[in-house]
């Protein structure tokens, strides 16, 4: 048992499934997403789309998605929802333009993002609600707007040289 004298964390416990995020609006999104009937599937969807709202830097529409899961004691799933390289960029106009390596922080290292479409499928296979009302708490907040967190903030600050 922990010292409750001490610093530290105590073990979380629930019944009826729980939501871990690092931001409270977005663990918020998939409870609600849970208590109104939804699976796990339809709160991982609704969770993420509000984190790409309220941390739009750490994830979002823009990016990819991979998911591993266990569906009702099956085999573990994995979904590669990473996105493709756009159609013209090929090897050959790479090496045509004397390319050894793609720099990281350059329009050549972006991808046609995947998550949209790997949200959809994982909605369509695996999720119990319509994808309207699971992406609703995301669009509430995209709209209404959110309270900015402080680490939200430093990141952007840190990151702002390169956006």
């Amino acid at each position: 048992m922990r010292d409750f004298a001490q610093l530290g964390r105590s073990l979380t416990v629930s019944e009826g499934g729980m939501v871990c995020t690092s931001h409270p609006a977005s663990s918020l999104a998939g409870l609600d997403i849970l208590r109104a009937g939804g699976n796990a599937m339809d709160a991982a969807i609704a969770t993420v789309a509000v984190q790409g709202v309220v941390e739009p830097q750490m994830t979002g529409i823009g990016g990819d998605c991979f998911a591993l899961f266990s569906w009702k004691g099956s085999a573990p799933i994995a979904l590669d929802g990473s996105g493709r390289a756009p159609a013209a960029a090929t090897a050959a106009w790479y090496a045509d333009r004397n390319f050894r390596e793609i720099p990281l922080l350059s329009p050549h290292a972006v991808t046609v993002p995947g998550s949209i479409a790997a949200w959809c499928t994982l909605n369509r296979d695996y999720g119990s609600k319509p994808l309207e009302e699971i992406l609703a708490p995301a669009i509430r907040l995209a709209d209404d707007g959110m309270r900015v967190t402080p680490r939200v903030a430093w990141d952007w600050n840190r990151h702002q040289p390169v956006m």
